[in-house]
């Protein structure tokens, strides 16, 4: 083993330490936009990602939207409603260790390429394509410039395709797969999606959540809103969600220091 590929195993170590546990998706959330801002708001991925996991956290958990669905729809039938329900918390967690990956995949990436990017032998680790986003994102961070607008959202549909293929997909397929109820499934794959910085009346509609090209589609809609809405409303709106306390809108960085220091893991985020 070279020695890449030592520091690559080390860093993706430290983000397996940083994701938590499947219900930790509050510290990812302020982790992932430490990575945003460390990269001087040219790597918009885990700024739309951390929304996406924000909305999922609210859609399906126990007191979420779809779980109030249920209770209706089941009222008359206690054993039913608690198998359905039962049903939902094993795809939640489903969701949640494919939130937890795709963190794991965000973190490695990008701290791998911000340290050793350049180096002879890194396109042997990450794909090349994502590399090279990466490694010009990191070159505007240093010079403390932003991409052009074409060029973020070029980074952007790269780290979304290299998820959406790699780790999303196929686990969204294989939590799918294991409904055995229509109704259940038709909720959960039709789901209708509002981040919180979306215009008031803007909704995505899926027809098959379990669809990779209809994913990738609603999240690159996603970004274009985020690019229009203007990023700094962009996570103003985290707070809306109410799952972080107040000292990470204060001081976001710092709280990720924090986050960092409580795994024991130096958090190589400084912007």
């Amino acid at each position: 083993m070279t020695a890449l590929h030592r520091a690559h195993e080390e860093i993706r170590a430290d983000a397996n330490r940083l994701a938590g546990g499947a219900g930790d998706m509050p510290q990812r959330v302020a982790l992932l936009h430490a990575i945003f801002a460390d990269s001087n708001g040219n790597h918009a991925f885990p700024e739309v990602a951390l929304h996406g996991a924000l909305w999922a956290y609210g859609f399906y958990e126990r007191r979420g939207t779809l779980s109030r669905m249920i209770a209706y729809r089941y009222f008359y039938d206690v054993d039913e409603r608690a198998r359905r329900s039962y049903m939902l918390f094993e795809f939640s967690q489903g969701f949640k260790e494919a939130n937890r990956s795709v963190f794991i995949d965000t973190y490695a990436n990008y701290v791998f390429s911000k340290r050793h990017g350049e180096a002879p032998g890194a396109d042997e680790i990450l794909a090349p394509e994502l590399l090279d986003a990466l490694n010009r994102v990191h070159r505007a961070a240093r010079a403390g410039q932003r991409l052009p607008p074409a060029e973020r959202a070029q980074v952007f549909e790269c780290a979304l395709m290299f998820e959406q293929e790699r780790t999303v997909g196929p686990k969204v397929r294989e939590e799918v797969a294991k409904f055995d109820c229509p109704v259940l499934t038709a909720i959960v794959l039709r789901p209708v999606v509002r981040f919180t910085y979306f215009p008031r009346t803007t909704y995505m509609t899926f027809r098959n959540f379990g669809d990779t090209d209809e994913r990738i589609e609603k999240a690159v809609r996603s970004y274009d809103l985020a690019e229009r809405s203007g990023w700094g409303r962009v996570g103003e709106t985290i707070a809306r969600h109410g799952v972080l306390p107040p000292r990470f809108f204060a001081d976001p960085q710092a709280y990720a220091g924090e986050l960092s220091r409580t795994a024991g893991v130096a958090l190589p985020l400084t912007a």
